[in-house]
């Protein structure tokens, strides 16, 4: 396995890390209607980002 694959898979743990960790500090500052759109934003963009792979053919 070539090592690319390896350091872009262990960026993407940690920005999908990073993420969890922001949303998990400030969700509790959001009213409600925000934490509404912040979770369709986030299933929105795993959506694209799993249709995006799919397509790759992961």
């Amino acid at each position: 396995m070539k090592i690319e694959y390896i350091l872009f898979g262990f960026g993407i743990l940690l920005c999908l890390a990073g993420i969890g960790y922001l949303a998990a500090e400030y969700v509790k500052y959001l009213s409600e209607a925000g934490r509404l759109v912040s979770l369709l934003l986030t299933v929105g963009m795993f959506g694209f980002l799993g249709k995006y792979f799919e397509e790759l053919g992961w």
